[in-house]
């Protein structure tokens, strides 16, 4: 080892030559006597096997380094010669030392990365969405008429409460509310630095123009309804007061409307809203403002653009544009998305989501909307459905799962009783029909109806008696008759009853009665549906199913247009597959009050049940959520047990948006707008933050 160690001593002197010289002159000779001193030192081991040097020879060493340099610390340029001075073991020793501190510190730097690095949204990007329609009036007094206004209205505008991600009702503007002892008064406070896109403060004058405007008949809002009876003042320039003619507990989502700028509507004549150009161009206090539009040469609008608001008083939104591209119909945006011109569409059909070529690029969002669509039953319109035996066999024999699965393709999810399940009073204990056809004809047999079974050639053979009959009057019974319309098939019938006869002489001149046979009444329903291919469907699932039990099933279909004032306002059915949309607040006494039932109402099984009734009147009124709770499940259970609707499904909204697109979290809404609850935290940019 000493040899090596003098070796590498010598390399680092004569490396010191480089600048040396220049600074001691006598540099020369030194050199010269250490050759001559390493040279001696050579020979001696050269003639010793195993030589040993005294401390005195290292002493010296030492002194002659210190008189030739005072610092102990390599120069740069002495360091160039540092590997002419090892061996090559010692050198593959420290390169390997070497590369495993490297090694180290990357490790170390790679998992203080991974802990401490975060990848974070960024400002920017583009986010463009088809639509069916195109914008008419962005206003909040007139949107919920059109989607693609209310879908604008809710970027634009913002509004005292509204819906978060779950459906859940919370502040927007409103800063804090107070509900006074009765529950009639409604004091509510304001954000205090909320501002209006054009840099104006929104103040407590703007909420009482809004409300009233809406309720001004002059302006024609389809709000006027909502919040007939309740009145509005001003305390301060942040307060307002509801005052309400009686409790009233789900309120305030009630005012989740747009608030609109009084400057600018005060100065338009309720008149002219209508037609006023704010209602393309408005400005608003949402997340989002408008930037521009772009028209056809028909005057249509075929594009709208809105940027970030930079006064909004909430989360800053990520994306620096939102485009709305208008289609005509559903085929011509579905391609629009196949072909990349938009990242977004919603309300998508199920044949339409097979039918997209880039589905791979996109996320389909199944959105829980509170809606429920049942087979209603109108027992005024049809005498058989009185008995609660047979609504319930019809209930279970009803095959809600292969509807779901067959016609909504899995993309809905069942329901048993006049609330979605999404609720949160909604009670998982109450009956549940599921299909059970054995116990459904079971039912039916309990409740008189036997099975009577009329063969093909029985049909035919009175067929082939009327179409021979010789006379202008029938020759067929009305029984007769009605095995014709029936056709052959095992039908449920009740026992053959008597009826009076008419009278007849007998041989005293007095008259008498007699007993015949009456016409058997056979279990018949007139099932009424919309001439949309979803309807059409269920309705062929749903006759299947009735008739295996003995129930014939007429399905009656209405245009889509006309079922609302020929069918659903004047109760014209007997069983009507219609939907009904709840909202998120487990109020439903509009549905379900027997006040609500007859022509106009929207009780559409015209039920009536004063235990019911007494449930909805107190659950709308109680504002404590526990009591509320209590009250509806009782509701739901009442309802369960009569049986006045068979509960299939609540759909789910299907929206489509492109991968690029990140941060979209909604899962339950009330209206199609409200997929729009987390626009903010939208975005397509992402960057690195480091985090402690």
């Amino acid at each position: 080892m000493l040899p090596i160690c003098l070796k590498f001593r010598a390399h680092i002197f004569l490396s010191m030559d480089l600048f040396k010289s220049k600074i001691f002159p006598v540099w020369a000779k030194v050199k010269k006597a250490f050759a001559d001193f390493w040279s001696a030192l050579s020979g001696i081991f050269r003639r010793r096997p195993r030589p040993v040097f005294s401390v005195d020879n290292s002493e010296l060493d030492k002194k002659l380094v210190y008189s030739l340099s005072k610092s102990k610390i390599p120069s740069l340029n002495q360091l160039r010669y540092f590997r002419k001075a090892l061996s090559k073991k010692e050198i593959w020793l420290i390169n390997f030392l070497l590369f495993f501190i490297i090694l180290n510190v990357a490790w170390l730097g790679f998992s203080f990365g991974r802990q401490h690095l975060r990848v974070v949204p960024i400002g920017g990007g583009q986010y463009s969405e088809g639509a069916i329609g195109s914008p008419v009036h962005i206003n909040p007094l007139y949107s919920t008429l059109n989607d693609v206004d209310n879908d604008l209205t809710h970027l634009i505008f913002s509004s005292l409460f509204k819906y978060d991600v779950n459906g859940k009702l919370i502040k927007d503007l409103a800063d804090d509310y107070q509900i006074s002892e009765d529950g009639k008064t409604y004091t509510v406070k304001i954000k205090d630095d909320v501002k209006w896109q054009n840099g104006s403060k929104l103040t407590a004058d703007d909420i009482v123009f809004t409300f009233t405007a809406i309720k001004d008949p002059a302006y024609n809002s389809p709000l006027r309804a909502s919040i007939s009876g309740v009145t509005i003042e001003k305390k301060d320039d942040r307060t307002v007061i509801f005052t309400l003619p009686e409790r009233y507990s789900p309120f305030p989502a009630l005012l989740t409307f747009g608030i609109l700028p009084a400057e600018i509507w005060g100065e338009i004549p309720p008149e002219s809203a209508f037609l006023a150009e704010p209602n393309l161009k408005p400005i608003g206090s949402g997340p989002f403002e408008f930037k521009s539009l772009v028209k056809d040469k028909s005057g249509n609008v075929k594009s709208y653009t809105l940027m970030p608001n930079k006064n909004y008083y909430g989360k800053k939104p990520f994306l620096k544009e939102i485009i709305f591209k208008f289609y005509a119909d559903s085929t011509e945006a579905g391609n629009a998305l196949s072909e990349n011109s938009i990242d977004g569409l919603n309300n998508l059909s199920f044949d339409e989501q097979g039918g997209l070529l880039t589905k791979n690029s996109l996320n389909f969002y199944q959105l829980n909307l509170p809606r429920i669509k049942g087979i209603f039953f109108n027992k005024d319109k049809n005498p058989f459905l009185k008995d609660v035996k047979v609504r319930q066999a019809l209930a279970f024999a009803t095959p809600r799962e292969d509807i779901i699965n067959q016609v909504m393709n899995g993309q809905a999810k069942a329901a048993h009783g006049p609330l979605p399940d999404s609720n949160f009073v909604y009670d998982d204990t109450i009956e549940k029909y599921d299909f059970d056809s054995a116990h459904a004809a079971s039912l039916l047999e309990s409740a008189g109806w036997k099975t009577e079974t009329i063969s093909a050639e029985e049909v035919n053979a009175l067929i082939k008696k009327r179409d021979t009959a010789t006379t202008s009057k029938s020759v067929l019974t009305d029984e007769e008759k009605k095995i014709v319309e029936l056709g052959p098939g095992a039908w449920r019938a009740l026992a053959a009853a008597t009826t009076s006869k008419s009278s007849v002489k007998t041989t005293s001149k007095s008259t008498a009665k007699t007993s015949a046979p009456a016409a058997k009444t056979y279990l018949e329903i007139n099932l009424t549906v919309t001439d949309g291919d979803e309807d059409g469907k269920i309705a062929g699932l749903i006759k299947t199913a009735w008739e295996k039990i003995g129930v014939k099933v007429n399905v009656v279909v209405v245009a889509v247009k006309e079922i609302q004032a020929s069918v659903i306002k004047p109760k014209n059915y007997e069983a009507v597959l219609f939907s009904e949309a709840v909202g998120n607040d487990p109020d439903v006494y509009v549905f379900w009050h027997s006040s609500q039932a007859g022509a106009g109402g929207l009780n559409l099984a015209n039920y009536k049940n004063e235990d019911a009734d007494a449930s909805l009147e107190e659950g709308r009124q109680v504002s404590d959520p526990a009591q509320r709770i209590a009250d509806y499940k009782k509701f739901q259970g009442i309802v369960a047990n009569d049986a006045p609707a068979i509960f299939l499904f609540s759909p789910e909204d299907i929206y489509a948006q492109n991968k690029k697109i990140k941060g979209f979290a909604v899962k339950n809404i009330s209206a199609n707008a409200d997929r729009f609850a987390d626009v903010t935290n939208w975005y397509t940019k992402t960057g690195e933050r480091l985090e402690w």
